[in-house]
C-alpha cells in the first residue's frame, strides 16, 4: 500500500511555521514506522515552503533521519489548506 503522510501537527508538533523548533512525537512516529515495517511504501509529504517559497527539504530530511521517522521518499509541495476532504484520508488518530 502508498501511503502519504502529513509532518507538521502530525507527527511533530509545530507551531505556525517554526520547522527548525518542531519537536517529534514519537507515538505517532512509532505507529506510521509501524506501517512501513508491514511493507507499506511511506511517502511524507508536507506543505512546508507552500507559502512562503522557501526551499525546506533539507531541514525536513535531517528532521526525519534524526527522529528516526522510516521513509521511503519526502516530498515538498503539498498544497496549503484548511480542511481536506478525501473518502480516503485518515487522521494519526486512527491508527
Amino acid at each position: 500500500m502508498l501511503i502519504y503522510v502529513d509532518i507538521d501537527n502530525t507527527i511533530c508538533v509545530t507551531r505556525g511555521t517554526d520547522y527548525p523548533n518542531s519537536q517529534p512525537r514519537y507515538d505517532q512516529i512509532a505507529k506510521i514506522n509501524e506501517l512501513y515495517d508491514q511493507g507499506n511504501e511511506i511517502i511524507y509529504w508536507t506543505a512546508r515552503g507552500s507559502v512562503s517559497g522557501m526551499d525546506w527539504t533539507l531541514l525536513t530530511k535531517q528532521q526525519l533521519t534524526q527522529w528516526g521517522a522510516k521513509h521511503h521518499d519526502v516530498k515538498l509541495g503539498k498544497p496549503h489548506y484548511d480542511l481536506f476532504i478525501c473518502d480516503k484520508s485518515k487522521r494519526i488518530e486512527e491508527l
